[in-house]
Formats: C-alpha cells, sequence, structure tokens
C-alpha cells in the first residue's frame, strides 16, 4: 500500500443518520486479516472506544462488497487517520484497477442505531451514577450489545444495597426527560454532553436526544479491583 498524506475523513461522526454515501478508494492493501480498501471519506464506524464496527457494504460498478472488519488507529487524533475497510473478495474482480473509482458506501441502519443506542446509554449511565454518586466516575467500558457495562472509579465505593433499582429509574427518568445530546466541535478530541451533564470525549456514533435509547435495564452492579462494574441491556 502506498504511503498517503490525507486521512479518512469521518462522516459518521457527523450524522449518525446516513445510510448511504459515495467514497473514493485511494488505497487498496492486504494483510492477515484480508483484503481492504481504504476511502477517501466514510459513514463506516471502526470498531473503538468500547463500540463494534458498523455493518453494510460498498457497490462499485455492477458489483457489491460485503465489510467484514474495520480497522482504524488507535488514537481518534493520529495522523494520517486511515480506515481500513476489509471486504468479502470476489475472485473474478481485480481491484487493483479501482483506485479513484467512486463507490457507494451503504449502511445496515439496523446494527448502526442499536450500537448507537448502546453507546448513548453507557454514557447516559456514567451521567446517572456521577449525579447520585459524586465520587464515581466513568473511566472505561464495553457498549457492544448483551454485554455492555461501564466501570466507575471513585472513593469510597458505595454500598451495593439498592443501587441497582435506584440507577435504573433514574437513567430511564433521565430517557423520558428527552435530553438533547449536544457535539462540541471546538475541541479535540470532540466531546459529546448529555442536556447539561458532564461532557466526555468520544469518537463514537450517537442518537440525537436520549428518548431515542428505549428502556435501559441494568443487568449487575459488581465490585471488582476496587472499582464498579455496572452491567446493562438496552430495550425497545
Amino acid at each position: 500500500m502506498a504511503t498517503l498524506i490525507n486521512s479518512t475523513e469521518r462522516i459518521y461522526y457527523r450524522d449518525t443518520y446516513l445510510d448511504n454515501f459515495e467514497a473514493k478508494i485511494i488505497a487498496i492493501g492486504n494483510d492477515d486479516d484480508g483484503e481492504f480498501v481504504i476511502f477517501d471519506r466514510t459513514i463506516f464506524h471502526p470498531q473503538g472506544g468500547g463500540q463494534p464496527d458498523d455493518q453494510g457494504y460498498f457497490k462499485l460498478k455492477d458489483k457489491q462488497f460485503t465489510i467484514k472488519k474495520l480497522l482504524a488507529p488507535r488514537n481518534p487524533e493520529y495522523d494520517p487517520y486511515l480506515i481500513k475497510h476489509y471486504y468479502e473478495k470476489s475472485d473474478s474482480f481485480n481491484m487493483e484497477k479501482e483506485i479513484n473509482q467512486t463507490v457507494l458506501q451503504v449502511i445496515n441502519m439496523e446494527t448502526r442505531i442499536l450500537y448507537a443506542r448502546y453507546h448513548s446509554a453507557g454514557h447516559l449511565l456514567s451521567n446517572a451514577v456521577n449525579k447520585l454518586y459524586p465520587e464515581l466516575d466513568g473511566c472505561n467500558g464495553n457498549h457492544f450489545p448483551k454485554t455492555a457495562f461501564v466501570i466507575f472509579e471513585g472513593s469510597p465505593l458505595p454500598n451495593l444495597q439498592g443501587l441497582k433499582h435506584k440507577v435504573n429509574d433514574f437513567v430511564n427518568e433521565l430517557i423520558k426527560n428527552d435530553l438533547p445530546i449536544k457535539t462540541n466541535w471546538e475541541v479535540k478530541p470532540r466531546t459529546i454532553q448529555f442536556g447539561d451533564f458532564k461532557s466526555y470525549p468520544c469518537g463514537g456514533t450517537h442518537i440525537a436526544k436520549t428518548s431515542e435509547i428505549g428502556v435501559v435495564v441494568i443487568r449487575n452492579v459488581k465490585k471488582e479491583k476496587g472499582r464498579l462494574r455496572i452491567g446493562y441491556d438496552v430495550y425497545d
């Protein structure tokens, strides 16, 4: 793969709801994970920050190529920030001839919105816990459906008696309040803020307001290695 100067423009940063977009192939390559292309811009969010890869495909001429995996630098401020799009290879198609060709990227919107709901729920959970227990602050998380959790640091850790129901009720109250989710582009990395709560740096996708999250159910609460771990799920 040739050395490139320009980073992949992250269209998903600015529009969670965009389901298709035209982009240009600027490089191709292969490694242990398979064949990949790099576009000048993309609507596909790569796994990172506890959020899964987007799913979908791109169309080139009369062919459709399913996205298998996405890979990007861990540091969102890395330059050049190039996102590898691994795809299902077609033996009858020579991608080497397609540099500078325009493709149509198409997102699986069902999974895109589901991942954004889980991601936003994790942020809101952090805000809710910090409001109820100011000594705690969210420091890490996993926003994969059915295994999602947020880790909290702080001292002293609260008594777990009644905490699960207290947090669960408060998070869903905030969801019903339909708080706007605001993005601050004046700082790097950009920050995300729910209503008037504390803002957090974030490189993932979010829904527009808390009512779109659905219903949050706290799955479990436990202490581990001096920190608090809260597992959660999201339902319609």
